[in-house]
């Protein structure tokens, strides 16, 4: 059963695919193509306690949940950018792997990223 409240509509989400790149020492460095214009429309909500738990003990720490419908469009390690936020994606479930909805787990980082 949904609630819905002021806000917690669909939202669409720019993703920008994470690209991996050699710096000029040599080093894996990561970098996002923000040229990409693909779109996600989800629905945006702050996890769960036990989502919380979860993924901070495999080290990979989750602030909140989308919820996509269709098949995945975004992987592990993309960003999406939601007006001046951006969402690094933590993990993604399919949801019994139907193609009906996608489940990403998200953190949100406001230290990375300039709004533009």
């Amino acid at each position: 059963m949904y609630y819905l409240r002021p806000g917690n509509l669909y939202k669409d989400f720019v993703i920008e695919p994470l690209m991996a790149e050699k710096s000029t020492t040599g080093r894996a460095a990561t970098k996002y193509d923000t040229e990409s214009r693909q779109l996600l429309r989800g629905v945006l909500s702050d996890a769960s306690p036990e989502v919380i738990e979860r993924f901070s003990q495999n080290a990979h720490p989750v602030t909140h949940q989308i919820v996509q419908r269709g098949k995945p469009k975004a992987k592990d390690g993309d960003r999406l950018i939601l007006e001046n936020r951006a969402y690094y994606v933590e993990g993604v479930d399919p949801l019994g792997n139907l193609g009906l909805y996608t489940l990403y787990y998200v953190q949100q980082r406001e230290d990375t990223h300039n709004g533009n």
